[in-house]
């Protein structure tokens, strides 16, 4: 439901989406009272009736797509309503002047054929899954069983240690601590623009808080991306000291990734998102023994099986190391039967 906001009269207002029009602009209904309640309330009401004169299957697809995103506005982050946004803006705008009663399972399949032609896998089962959120909304007896393209297993790049000390070497003072934050603490780019300060302690950093785009591209600041995101993180007392000193608290997402594709370039190295760095900690540590569970909670992860996703990639800085480590351990296992069985081969020779 729609939430009233305070006016500089002191009443209360609450907008409601009311519709779009033909030229795809959205119209709203404003309702103004005394008091939070009565407003609410006038606006509740409102809804309650519009819904009642209009059947959902004589909503358009685009009306639908409306109505799912406002209800959702004020549970989802602002990131994810951006991004539901998108959704509607970009995929299967056939559809979208289409009132539900006439778009069949048939129709859905099409246009999913269509978009599977230019956009990869993952997009193509993202846009269809918002599609069939709304669908069973609003048209709950719409039963669609697309066939979706197959998922494509990417072959997933983690930077190594010496290509992070290559950025470090070139790092200037806007890009230097946010590569420690995320390679040695595990931060995701949305946490560290949101720091500040009085987040660090002399044994590491608390994470509660993030800074993200809303759907008009404007930058706020919400909770952490999962329940598991707020975090105690340790870090290197140097590190520690060096952020304490950081002139770039509340620095944008955008103006850090500037920052850091021009760090990337000076450090010649092959191109990776600032994100792989958080890969880079994950797996590092896994490589180091420490507990799967453990690498969960200080990086903010839901669940082990998440992160599990990451590291099945082994650091290719590693890899000998590893192997070594693999067939010392059955050879130890199994060294007389081993040296036996190679004495026995070279008799027979």
């Amino acid at each position: 439901m729609a939430k009233a906001k305070k006016l500089p009269s002191g009443n209360w207002r609450v907008q409601v989406y009311s519709h779009t029009d033909e030229n795809g602009k959205r119209h709203y209904k404003s309702f103004t009272a005394s008091t939070k309640k009565e407003a609410e309330y006038m606006a509740a009401e409102y809804q309650m009736s519009s819904h009642r004169d209009l059947s959902y299957e004589d909503l358009t697809l685009r009306e639908a797509y409306e109505r799912y995103i406002d209800s959702k506005s004020a549970i989802l982050s602002p990131s994810t309503i951006a991004g539901y946004e998108k959704c509607k803006r970009i995929y299967f705008q056939k559809l979208m002047p289409m009132k539900l009663s006439k778009i069949s399972p048939q129709l859905v399949q099409t246009a999913v054929n269509e978009l599977s032609s230019t956009s990869s896998p993952k997009t193509v089962r993202n846009a269809h899954g918002l599609l069939s959120a709304v669908v069973r909304a609003y048209a709950p007896n719409l039963k669609l069983n697309t066939t979706l393209p197959q998922k494509i297993k990417n072959s997933v790049y983690i930077p190594t240690t010496k290509d992070i000390n290559s950025l470090l070497e070139v790092a200037d003072e806007r890009i230097r601590v946010p590569i420690l934050l995320a390679s040695q603490g595990g931060l995701r780019r949305s946490e560290i623009c949101a720091l500040t300060p009085d987040d660090f302690s002399d044994i590491g950093v608390n994470i509660n808080k993030a800074v993200v785009y809303d759907k008009n591209k404007k930058t706020v600041v919400k909770t952490t991306k999962t329940i598991a995101g707020t975090r105690f993180v340790p870090l290197p007392s140097s590190v520690i000291a060096e952020c304490r000193k950081w002139k770039y608290f509340s620095c944008t997402p955008a103006s850090l990734s500037g920052s850091y594709y021009r760090c990337l370039e000076k450090a010649n190295i092959p191109k990776f998102s600032f994100h792989k760095l958080r890969h880079y900690f994950a797996s590092e540590l896994h490589s180091q023994g420490i507990p799967d569970k453990y690498i969960a909670e200080i990086g903010g992860w839901e669940n082990v099986s998440v992160l599990q996703e990451i590291y099945q990639h082994t650091l290719r800085d590693k890899k000998k190391e590893i192997s070594d480590k693999i067939v010392n351990i059955f050879d130890s296992n199994f060294k007389k039967c081993n040296t036996k069985c190679n004495t026995k081969i070279k008799n027979a020779d």
